[in-house]
């Protein structure tokens, strides 16, 4: 095997497979295979040493820190173990397979291929799904902050909020004031920057002023250097966005409340840094703190906070151990292998299956068969049978029969159906609403959830339990639904199972072949 690169999701999920790597390997002394992240204090060295050929570390299991900017030409293997959402990314990602290699198989034999292993299907979802736009510049930690902060001082003014327009004011005149004197950009808007910093310019908050406050100092921030003091900075973030909420008094006050008191109770209290500010993290944690906390109850706190927020277990639950995992004994005689007899193979079903979800797609409107289906109402074999009659006379090649070929044996046609062309929009909604009525107790980040919920479901018909652990729904809780949902667990399983056709409720289609 030469050098390889696994891209994992997190932290947990890189220790698991190198923890599983080890299990069935011990020979090679945890030596062979290696995480590299920013979890270890020897990321740096270990990159090197994967950068040498002579060293026997050969798979580097990445999060992040080997996605782009590093330079290994004895790669030859990639492993895509996490789904890629950015077209540069993902571009960047394969450049680490591309560089050239001379004599790597031996003399005269260089490197002249890598392989990819895709388990997320990442080429599908850029080639059908991925629209290129034109590039924007990301706006720096320090520029969000900046303009999160007139954001502030905006809602405070309008909300006749004294305290809070004053806080505002007071914070964005020194983020102006920690500007760098000699930077090129600061320089050029010298006048600029000292005119914000004249008494009571900030103050009268005229609208020349805060148009200079958006359009020329705030893109000066990014030139800020809080090198090692970006999660402070990111903590500030969240703490004036809190009290933007607080101000308007609006519903996102609870999701912004969830977040702080996550990464507060995740703070090592263990350390002396921490355990100073203890009463201070219990107060900020408890219920009767955020009952009437004002803004400044909040700046108080996120001044008492921000220097120790980096002292926090970044791992919930306690590292990889938390992480749901299935380990179940292998037995041989329960193997069963489907009997394919279609002249489609394996490997091309998935472009069989795009055909075919492009063809029903046309379809959509006025098929009766097409509509009961997207809408979870049963169908008859009849049915079945008239819709592909249809698509045999229309489109000549593409038959359903040998979709369900490829499929589980549970699996119905009509299931599979909408699986490619999704479920009604209405009827999920119907669906969820009705959810969201027998549980009125319902939080924020519980409704953010279902929102995601319907989505998915919406989109692609059905959805399994698993899937409720991974992506977009872990953005919502880390520690998966049943944490989120842990008093009604059973409920919304049972929500979700009411998607999946009951037993004999659709008809199979089972075509000769």
């Amino acid at each position: 095997m030469g050098k390889s690169i696994v891209f994992a999701r997190s932290h947990d999920h890189a220790v698991l497979l190198q923890r599983t790597f080890d299990e069935m390997y011990p020979q090679y002394g945890g030596k062979f295979c290696r995480v590299i992240d920013n979890y270890d204090p020897r990321a740096e060295q270990l990159i090197d040493d994967f950068k040498s050929p002579a060293n026997e570390l050969t798979i580097a299991i990445s999060v992040d820190m080997l996605d782009t900017g590093i330079d290994v030409p004895e790669v030859v293997n990639l492993v895509f173990a996490k789904p890629i959402y950015s077209w540069v990314k993902f571009w960047q990602m394969i450049g680490r397979g591309t560089r050239l290699c001379p004599d790597l198989f031996g003399p005269g034999q260089d490197k002249t291929k890598f392989r990819i292993f895709d388990h997320w299907g990442n080429f599908d979802f850029f080639e059908f799904y991925y629209k290129p736009v034109e590039p924007k510049q990301s706006k720096a930690l320090t520029e969000q902050l900046f303009e999160t902060r007139i954001e502030l001082a905006q809602a405070a003014l309008t909300a006749q909020d004294h305290a809070a327009f004053n806080i505002a004011i007071e914070l964005l005149a020194q983020d102006i004031r920690d500007l760098p004197q000699k930077s090129i950009d600061v320089t050029e808007n010298w006048r600029s920057v000292q005119g914000m910093l004249q008494p009571d310019v900030l103050k009268n908050w005229h609208a020349n002023t805060v148009q200079t406050l958006t359009k020329t100092i705030a893109p000066l921030m990014r030139w800020r250097n809080i090198r090692g003091h970006s999660e402070a900075h990111d903590f500030d973030l969240l703490m004036a966005r809190t009290q933007i909420a607080r101000v308007r008094q609006s519903a996102a006050l609870a999701d912004c409340k969830a977040k702080v008191v996550d990464r507060v109770a995740a703070l090592r209290i263990n350390l002396s840094q921490v355990e100073e500010k203890l009463e201070l993290i219990q107060r900020v944690k408890s219920d009767a703190f955020w009952t009437d906390a004002a803004v400044e109850d909040l700046e108080q706190a996120r001044q008492g906070l921000r220097g120790i927020i980096h002292h926090r277990n970044k791992i919930s639950g306690g590292g990889a151990e938390s992480m749901r995992e299935v380990d179940t004994p292998e037995d041989v005689g329960l193997i069963e292998v489907a009997n394919r007899k279609s002249n489609i193979q394996p490997n091309d079903m998935k472009l069989y299956e795009q055909r075919v979800e492009k063809m029903l797609k046309q379809h959509f409107i006025e098929n009766p068969v097409l509509q009961k289906i997207r809408r979870l109402e049963p169908v008859t074999e009849a049915d079945l049978e008239q819709l592909t009659s249809l698509i045999l006379t229309q489109h000549d090649g593409l038959d359903l029969g040998k979709l369900r070929e490829f499929y589980a044996q549970a699996a119905t046609l009509p299931e599979i159906l909408r699986g490619l062309v999704g479920l009604d929009a209405d009827t999920i909604k119907k669906r969820v609403e009705e959810f969201v009525h027998e549980h009125p107790s319902l939080n924020a980040r519980q409704l953010r959830f279902l929102a995601l919920l319907q989505n998915h479901i919406a989109r692609f018909g059905v959805i399994t339990v698993e899937r409720l652990y991974e992506a977009p729904f872990t953005s919502v809780s880390a520690d998966g639904f049943d944490e989120l949902f842990a008093d009604m667990t059973e409920d919304l399983i049972s929500f979700i199972g009411s998607f999946q056709p009951a037993p004999g409720r659709n008809a199979q289609l089972d075509q000769p072949n």
